[in-house]
């Protein structure tokens, strides 16, 4: 419950930040992280982790050495995530346009797995960067309330559609690059 007030208050006061009213369900993150190797994943950058729920399922499934860096730009959200997972993660606060200084301070050649919770403004930020790190196999994997959005603004991605969550509010679509 601590978490849904905590994620409501933050959409009240920036809107650009939360898109929705309540973090997402734990059926979408399932969807998120469906059909992954996680035995081929060895770093993974998570974009906007907001409360905890994707990075609950991420650390579920990934292999003892997997380096997981989540960039979160809120104070409320990183203490939140710090008090949840401990040194379980790597916590970056940083605006996700940082990405690549993120990718070098911690001497990673290859990002296996993006997962991004990023409304669209955020995430457009970091596009050339998406270009040339799935050019190199790096997976990314999103979110969206608006299909149509989605697919417009990344229209020169070869994106997939790989899932559907009816039980989240409001339901979402999954895509991945790669």
């Amino acid at each position: 419950m601590k978490e849904r007030i905590m994620f409501l208050l933050q959409m009240i006061r920036n809107n650009k930040i939360n898109a929705s009213i309540t973090p997402s369900s734990r059926f979408l993150a399932k969807q998120m992280i469906k059909w992954i190797d996680w035995k081929s994943i060895d770093t993974i950058i998570e974009l906007g982790p907001w409360t905890w729920i994707f990075t609950k399922h991420i650390i579920d499934n990934i292999k003892v050495g997997t380096k997981i860096i989540v960039v979160e730009i809120e104070d409320i959200y990183v203490t939140h995530l710090k008090e949840k997972f401990g040194d379980k993660i790597i916590i970056e606060k940083s605006d996700v346009k940082n990405i690549d200084e993120i990718r070098k301070k911690y001497n990673i050649k290859k990002i296996d797995l993006i997962v991004s919770w990023l409304p669209f403004i955020p995430a457009e930020s970091i596009h050339d960067k998406l270009k040339i790190y799935t050019s190199q196999g790096t997976i990314f994997r999103s979110f969206t309330y608006h299909p149509k959005k989605f697919r417009n603004i990344y229209a020169e991605f070869p994106v997939n559609e790989v899932g559907f969550s009816l039980v989240n509010i409001p339901p979402a679509r999954v895509y991945w690059i790669n």
